[in-house]
């Protein structure tokens, strides 16, 4: 199953009953961690993510996230439930990846969907 890259403003194309489907993955630092959630932040936005068991995420850390977009207990909006963390390393000078250089990748795989994603793959049609 292909999920699609995408920021924190794109989770409302992929909102529970879309026809879009509702996996997808985001990249970003996590800023904050309180109990089984924590905010993955990338660019000027964040994203509340419920935590899995098998979560294990740190403030600073840069991570990708595949999860399932759902709607937050308590009318709090869209986040993403956990499948998948990835820790993206630092390099050797400690620094994270520019998350610009994500940003603008993502932004060019939505303006140009026909030449990264085929026909029948979840998240390709519109909304963002």
């Amino acid at each position: 199953m292909s999920s699609p890259r995408i920021l924190p403003s794109h989770l409302h194309a992929f909102a529970p009953g879309s026809a879009n489907g509702n996996t997808v993955r985001v990249l970003g630092q996590i800023t904050t961690v309180s109990g089984e959630q924590a905010t993955l932040t990338c660019g000027s936005d964040g994203v509340t993510i419920l935590l899995s068991r098998e979560s294990h995420v740190s403030v600073g850390s840069m991570f990708e996230v595949v999860g399932k977009v759902i709607n937050l207990d308590g009318g709090q909006g869209l986040g993403l439930r956990v499948l998948n963390a990835t820790e993206w390393p630092r390099n050797e000078n400690g620094q994270l990846p520019d998350i610009k250089l994500f940003e603008a990748v993502v932004d060019v795989t939505h303006r140009y969907k026909s030449i990264f994603y085929g026909e029948n793959e979840n998240g390709m049609d519109g909304g963002y």
